[in-house]
């Protein structure tokens, strides 16, 4: 018996595997930055925290609608 994947399974997956290619993405351009001795310009505090967040932000969402999804029984 062949069951398809739920469409909110789909989005959930499709979310928070993005959110672990940016991290590892971070990770990687963090490690290169670290190890080139590179230094961001001033005032890009704000741009850093944002590109930081978001991995987690796409996680997040992830999360929320998978249990979402599972708990409203959606197909």
């Amino acid at each position: 018996m062949d069951h398809p994947m739920k469409s909110y399974v789909k989005l959930a997956s499709g979310l928070m595997l993005s959110g672990i290619g940016a991290v590892a993405l971070e990770r990687a351009i963090a490690g290169g930055m670290a190890s080139g001795n590179i230094h961001l310009p001033a005032g890009t505090g704000g741009l850093v925290s944002v590109l930081a967040l978001a991995p987690l932000a796409l996680i997040a969402a992830g999360v929320l609608v998978y249990v979402g999804g599972a708990v409203l029984g959606l197909k």
